[in-house]
């Protein structure tokens, strides 16, 4: 997960900086509300989306979709047993023990709370997803006016992770072959990972050390603008793609007051028949 996926598909066409710019609109729409219709509606939209349009396997979005799935649900039982029942005038009560009281009220807040992050998530996977890295650094110079310096600072951060990560399996497959055996209990992850960290963290000290060296070399950052081979020109294509997603924003808000879906002081009336 969260790492580039080549495919020739639609979204891999857009401009990253106006890719940005819808996913920014998307994340937008889901944080000023907390009910679940909205961030639901959301959601799937961006599953959609990335399915059909980033042409992403069908096996690969299933198995993308449990951790987005599953990540809130720590936050999402916080959330429904410490919800504030003094704002409502009637809480709808299911279950009471001691200091936690689990409420109709606390169960719809969790879930539009936890429904927010997967969208959050749902936006960052999809954008990474789909975006070379190279081509944002250079749509961040050019469209979006950032210095290069820092567009290609972030070039240099982004592509450090996928080799970091395949450092840390060598070094998971160096210390397999002497013979370490893996730890054990519950402190043994710990103590395994200590022993991974200071092989991981010289050898990204060197990575950094040789990137910097051949920036040098190159004269990179010598003068305050440069050329660039690739151009990310703005296109009609990557103004639809804004425009729609904020279309498709302003309707799910449309419809979820429509529907009395959308406010917390009171239970929707779909839940009425449960309580």
């Amino acid at each position: 997960m969260f790492t580039y996926l080549e495919h020739a598909s639609p979204l891999h066409r857009l401009n990253p900086s106006m890719k940005l710019l819808g996913m920014a609109v998307v994340a937008l729409g889901a944080t000023f509300t907390f009910d679940p219709f909205i961030p639901g509606a959301l959601a799937v939209a961006l599953w959609l989306t990335a399915w059909l349009l980033g042409r992403i396997p069908l096996r690969q979005m299933l198995r993308w979709s449990l951790p987005l799935v599953v990540l809130p649900v720590p936050l999402m039982v916080f959330t429904a047993l410490y919800t504030d029942l003094s704002r409502y005038p009637q809480p709808h009560i299911l279950w009471s023990w001691g200091p936690w009281t689990l409420a109709v009220e606390g169960l719809w807040v969790a879930l539009g709370l936890g429904l927010r992050v997967t969208t959050f998530l749902a936006t960052s996977l999809l954008f990474i997803a789909t975006t070379d890295p190279t081509d944002f650094a250079v749509s961040l110079a050019q469209n979006m006016r950032l210095p290069y310096r820092f567009a290609y600072g972030l070039l240099v951060s982004m592509r450090f992770l996928p080799l970091l990560r395949r450092e840390f399996e060598l070094i998971r497959l160096a210390h397999r072959v002497r013979g370490a055996e893996e730890a054990r209990g519950l402190l043994g992850p710990l103590r395994q990972m200590r022993r991974y960290a200071v092989p991981l963290l010289a050898s990204a000290i060197r990575k950094a050390e040789r990137t910097a060296l051949a920036m040098d070399a190159k004269a990179f950052g010598a003068y305050p603008q440069r050329t660039y081979y690739r151009q990310m020109p703005v296109r009609a294509r990557d103004v639809l793609f804004v425009l729609a997603w904020a279309a498709y924003v302003v309707l799910v808000y449309v419809a979820a007051f429509s529907l009395d879906v959308a406010r917390l002081e009171v239970v929707p009336q779909a839940w009425m028949p449960l309580v």
